[in-house]
């Protein structure tokens, strides 16, 4: 029997039917004090979601440090929400020495709603996808970029150019 790994084509790993862009998105997630937390109490016109697999990986770290330190101050009117498997008392550790007010870190460990509604998962570890949605005031998909290899760290420079247009 071969063992599934993360390596390879990403989309082969995924479960079919995985969300579009036009896709409307709402979920629930626990916040890293494991309280609900749900998508449409977010106010700003703008949502960036930025998916990982585990905080406690390099590349992991890396995206979310990227997003975390440029986004969120070139972007005031964009929310930016860091979601993973991660149990909250994980996230908090791996970012509470970085993390700007303004982003939300968010576990689909409880719930699995995000995971399970956008199909950005696989379901060999359930892990979440490496992957970066970007949501307009109506949580509308706009923007999807699912980052393959699952390794490799995302396309930043596509992700902002994307947001200078908005």
């Amino acid at each position: 029997m071969a063992i599934k790994t993360m390596q390879g084509d990403v989309y082969t790993l995924l479960p079919k039917n995985h969300i579009k862009v036009g896709d409307k998105l709402i979920f629930k997630a626990d916040t890293t004090k494991f309280e609900d937390f749900n998508l449409t109490d977010v106010k700003k016109k703008y949502k960036v979601i930025s998916a990982i697999p585990s905080i406690d990986t390099s590349v992991c770290m890396l995206q979310t440090r990227e997003f975390n330190n440029k986004l969120v101050s070139k972007y005031p009117d964009v929310q930016l929400i860091t979601i993973s498997r991660d149990l909250p008392f994980a996230l908090t550790r791996g970012c509470e020495s970085f993390l700007n007010p303004n982003h939300i870190l968010l576990s689909d460990t409880n719930y699995r709603d995000f995971g399970n509604k956008t199909n950005l998962y696989f379901d060999f570890n359930n892990l979440l996808a490496r992957s970066v949605i970007v949501l307009n005031e109506n949580n509308e998909i706009i923007y999807l970029q699912i980052v393959n290899p699952v390794s490799s760290e995302p396309n930043y420079q596509e992700v902002y150019t994307f947001l200078d247009k908005l």
